[in-house]
């Protein structure tokens, strides 16, 4: 058994604390009346620790190592400020910081004084959700845990797959300087979960689910807020349904993704010290708590380094210069750029348009993030999908007046749109980095279909529909569709070009004659030929590394096939 004690010096004398939660990462027990707590024990048992109540902090660890041989005695300090109803933190992640790389221990303390300056009294403690290393070397966390000193803010650790050097979900490195993988901790009204996805995902013996099914009855009632590296979806939290978990903040993608499902806004940040694979820039997320809700601000580092298509502040203004405007009036509009980059092939060339010199015809803000799609124009109208990386359900398709920059309609979507819309036949499509695509009238934006590309939570869609010839081919490697572009009808599906979507795979469909070309970033389909009536492979490229498709394939008038493969 272990037994031990929870106390708070008051007044010069030590007096026990009672209800604080006690684990040995099974059973959780709370203290009695005098702060004394008794757990049972199981070879291989090596960690007591305990979940830090609200108006208290710890003088010391929040946990014991039996390894060490510590005292299974806690001592807290008063802190009435962690008892705040309205309160905020900061989260970071994917710092991967190592002795010789990209991100070393020097450039890790910039950030830290730079969020010292940025945020000064605003927020209360800064989460970290895993990759705090990137081997999780004795060196890399040693080195971690010295650059993190240098906070002038408390830090939550979570323990990420790059923090796991055998790969057994144990991180033993990690355990030996940071202590248990998985906690949890109160603040304010808040009960927050630091939850363990390697160990659950590597690990066969994991008893992580038992702790937490007993954690989460012990503070029913409270908001829950989940810290965890892995951006897991409905098959996870679906099991806690019955619990109130308002939202869950993650990494591991280097990406940027907001979704709310079932009263949960999931918040997926990019990497801290160096830029996301969805070109983002390195940033945090400035979150707050308030009446019930995890408000999350994205903000980012590097503001001269990040270009207009990944700004996470839109312009939200409207504005039109007077004298631009009087020669946007005049103009009339030139052709047509129904896609991204063009034509069906995505070969990007026009046979006519504006000569130079060139000169503004207007310019108007959207009211929106942009992200890498560029607009397209069909039908008199310039079109273009917005983001919006703080807030779920405010993503948006916009057309504007090609003449004048006029509004002329704005369609709400459930989540950004990444990449460009699509146009033909008086209709226009657009997918959200959720997986789902839509159709609406190009007259006036009314909708006339949605298809939802598989699980939501599973989603990370980054590329533009492909419309062509009545057809909309959209998807990731594990759900690719060809719709009929009139009532949103499945032709043909495929799911087997890669188990799951992984990070942020930019190349769109492109067609020619009888075949449409996918291509994918790092699934095990890379490139493939599809035959546009049934779906059928006429051939494929599964090549790995050495080969993973990072643009649209284009196609040429002969029938060639041009990708591009990091710098090949």
């Amino acid at each position: 058994m272990i037994e031990g004690s929870v106390t708070v010096q008051r007044n010069g004398r030590t007096e026990g604390i009672g209800a604080v939660c006690v684990s040995n990462g099974r059973e959780v027990v709370h203290t009695d009346v005098d702060g004394n707590y008794c757990l049972p024990t199981q070879p291989g048992d090596r960690f007591a620790f305990l979940t830090v109540p609200s108006g208290y902090a710890t003088a010391g660890r929040f946990y014991a190592d039996r390894k060490r041989n510590d005292t299974m005695h806690f001592e807290l300090r008063q802190d009435p400020a962690s008892g705040d109803e309205v309160f905020s933190f900061i989260q970071v992640t994917d710092i991967h910081l190592s002795l010789q790389g990209r991100a070393v221990a020097s450039d890790l303390v910039e950030d830290f004084e730079r969020l010292n300056r940025d945020v000064g009294n605003a927020a209360r403690f800064v989460a970290v959700t895993g990759d705090l290393t990137n081997r999780g070397t004795v060196g890399e966390v040693a080195a971690y845990c010295d650059a993190v000193k240098t906070s002038r803010l408390p830090v939550y650790h979570c323990m990420g797959n790059h923090d796991d050097p055998n790969r057994d979900g144990l991180g033993i490195h990690y355990m030996d300087a940071l202590g248990p993988t998985y906690y949890s901790f109160d603040y304010g009204p808040v009960h927050f979960v630091v939850y363990d996805g390697v160990r659950h995902r590597r690990f066969e013996g994991d008893l992580q689910p038992v702790w937490l099914r007993a954690d989460l009855d012990l503070h029913r009632g409270r908001p829950v807020v989940f810290l965890i590296h892995y951006p897991w979806g409905a098959s996870f939290y679906n099991a806690y349904a019955d619990d109130r978990i308002i939202a869950t903040l993650s990494g591991h993608w280097h990406c940027s993704r907001v979704y709310e499902a079932g009263g949960t806004v999931h918040y997926n940040t990019p990497s801290l010290c160096f830029g996301g694979i969805d070109h983002s820039p390195r940033a945090y997320r400035f979150c707050t708590y308030r009446d019930g809700r995890l408000e999350a601000e994205i903000r980012a580092l590097d503001h001269k380094a990040a270009f207009s298509g990944i700004s996470f502040r839109p312009d939200p203004s409207n504005r039109i210069a007077s004298a631009s405007h009087l020669l946007g009036d005049l103009l009339e509009p030139s052709g047509s750029w129904p896609l991204f980059h063009g034509d069906p092939g995505r070969t990007g060339a026009a046979v006519s348009g504006p000569t130079p010199p060139l000169a503004p015809a207007w310019q108007v803000g959207v009211g929106g993030g942009l992200h890498l799609g560029s607009p397209i124009v069909a039908d008199g109208l310039v079109v273009i999908g917005t983001q919006d990386e703080d807030r779920p359900n405010t993503g948006s398709l916009i057309a504007f007046d090609a003449r004048n920059g006029a509004r002329r309609w704005c369609f709400g979507t459930d989540g950004s749109i990444k990449l460009g819309p699509a146009f033909e036949d008086g209709r226009l499509f657009a997918v959200t980095v959720t997986g789902k695509a839509m159709a609406v009238k190009a007259s006036d934006g009314g909708l006339l279909w949605t298809y939802q590309l598989g699980d939501p939570s599973e989603r990370w869609v980054y590329m533009s529909p492909l419309a062509s010839r009545g057809k909309l081919y959209v998807g990731m490697s594990s759900h690719f569709v060809a719709l009929d572009q009139a009532t949103g009808e499945v032709i043909w599906l495929r799911d087997n070009f890669g188990k799951s979507d992984w990070i942020a795979s930019y190349p769109s469909p492109a067609a020619w004659k009888g075949y449409v070309v996918v291509g994918f970033y790092g699934q095990k389909t890379n490139l493939a030929v599809l035959e546009v009536e049934t779906g059928r492979t006429i051939w494929e490229n599964t090549e790995d590394k050495s080969f993973r498709i990072t643009a649209s394939p284009v196609i040429g008038e002969d029938g060639i096939v041009y990708t591009v493969s990091g710098d090949t």
